[in-house]
């Protein structure tokens, strides 16, 4: 057994990061039934290694969170070849391979890699302004905060589909790219550059069929659509084997669509939510993806202390001007009007995180997600923010973990390939200092974060102002 120094990663010495397994998409069995998937998974022989694959990288020293809400191993063993995980234990019962890369957790823990299943990769600091010359930055930032999975959930097309062709590739540092591609909406679409817009229910299947063309995920339907256009979507993705999650709006017709059979809601809902509504997300096992984050954004609660800013996940991965535009916008005068918006928010977030708790106690499947970026909301830091907030509505910290991670997987029906510590799984993982079954806010002391068996050198990650041209973000993506 030979302790070596993390390798140095270059962009072409990082593996294809496949999203499956197998090419189909959407779910095929009930969002339920993932982790018997799972179990036959981590009992079947994992294959040889790929010619070319990483090596072995054994993480020792570590407690063990396995992602799917079991109890934390002590001093534990895992152990990956190739892409990998092949063998998981206490360390009495895990043999290193000689020649093995050591990652020495030193007492902390090993986790699944983060999964941030809400984000956009065209949006400004602000939410609302177009930066796409930025992709290289937000990438590396997910992966330096060991986010390695994420679904982007409304993009422009073409941008979205080359980001993810790319990764696939090896060619494109990055995480697993789940997409929606363009939302679906009706005649007077909110953000017109990345929707595809519909006067009618018939237009579905077309949406539908030109989207399935295209290779997304899943459909995303947005808040200009009435129950019959919903419905409409979700047959005609049901024909093409595409999930649907909506972001209706606060006024749109959510009971209709869990009946309707969508597979989530693109956000925690902040309003009343009755006892029959959750009772009837359990009968269709409709899916919740939390975002608490982005309400937290809007009530503009987090911004009243700007000392998270110097956050080494933020601090680090972020350029000097971002953090101006978005310090500038902190601190400016609110108009009544303004102040007025911020505490209505406010009382939405508490909402929110009422439900949430309600809606996991209830055995509705939730799903972690932020909407980054938004003021506050950064790729990559912001799942981190998602989980602490998650556990503040009153989650234990191994059920935010696992919302985080294996439910993730089980949303884009994957928790046979990633999401999990397990043999035969992706070899996916976050290594940290502390102990985030004890404390959520350790996930965010990282010492390593390995990604299909490589253990990334996080110092290629980080901002660096020799590689920055100075774009800027331009106009808006919303509608006047």
């Amino acid at each position: 057994m030979t302790t070596q120094t993390f390798p140095s990663v270059r962009a072409n010495a990082l593996p294809p990061v496949s999203r499956q397994a197998a090419p189909a998409r959407g779910l095929a069995a009930p969002f339920g039934t993932g982790i018997l998937v799972l179990v036959a998974a981590a009992c079947a022989p994992v294959p040889d290694d790929d010619q070319g694959s990483p090596g072995a990288v054994a993480v020792t020293n570590a407690t063990i969170i396995d992602g799917l809400g079991g109890a934390p191993i002590p001093d534990g063993v895992v152990i990956a070849e190739g892409d990998r995980i092949v063998a998981v234990g206490p360390a009495a019962e895990v043999t290193v391979p000689d020649g093995a890369t050591i990652v020495d957790a030193a007492g902390g823990a090993v986790m699944p890699g983060l999964a941030d299943m809400h984000v956009h990769m065209v949006g400004g600091w602000d939410g609302v302004s177009t930066e796409m010359l930025g992709y290289r930055r937000y990438l590396n930032a997910l992966l330096h905060a060991g986010v390695t999975t994420v679904f982007d959930a409304g993009n422009v097309l073409p941008f979205i589909q080359q980001i993810q062709a790319e990764i696939e590739a090896g060619r494109l540092p990055g995480p697993r790219v789940y997409m929606a591609g363009p939302l679906v909406d009706g005649p007077v679409p909110i953000w017109p550059p990345i929707t595809y817009f519909t006067f009618e229910a018939s237009a579905m299947w077309r949406h539908a069929s030109q989207l399935s063309a295209a290779g997304v995920d899943a459909l995303k339907g947005y808040a200009g659509l009435d129950a019959e256009m919903v419905d409409s979507l979700v047959q005609a993705g049901a024909e093409f084997g595409l999930p649907v999650i909506v972001d209706l709006g606060s006024r749109g017709d959510y009971a209709a669509a869990v009946e309707a059979g969508v597979l989530a809601r693109a956000h925690a809902p902040s309003g009343p939510l009755s006892d029959d509504e959750i009772a009837a997300m359990v009968e269709h096992g409709t899916a919740t993806i939390t975002t608490l984050a982005v309400l937290e954004s809007f009530a503009r609660r987090r911004l009243n202390d700007l000392e998270f800013l110097d956050h080494p996940l933020i601090a680090a991965t972020t350029p000097p001007w971002f953090l101006e535009a978005l310090r500038e916008h902190a601190t400016r005068t609110l108009s009544d009007a303004e102040v007025g918006f911020v505490a209505s928010i406010e009382e939405r977030l508490m909402t929110a995180m009422t439900n949430v708790k309600r809606l996991s106690d209830a055995g509705v499947p939730l799903v972690a997600g932020t909407d980054a970026p938004y003021p506050g909301v950064f790729q990559g830091e912001g799942i981190h923010r998602e989980l602490e907030l998650l556990v503040e509505a009153g989650l234990t910290p191994l059920q935010a973990i696992t919302v985080a991670t294996h439910n993730a997987a089980r949303l884009m029906d994957a928790s046979d390939e990633w999401g999990a510590i397990a043999p035969g799984m992706a070899a996916d993982m976050l290594v940290v200092r502390g102990n985030p079954a004890e404390n959520i806010g350790a996930t965010r002391d990282i010492l390593a974060v390995i990604q299909r068996g490589v253990v990334l050198d996080r110092s290629q990650l980080v901002f660096s102002a020799l590689d920055d041209l100075g774009f800027r973000t331009v106009g808006s993506v919303a509608a006047n």
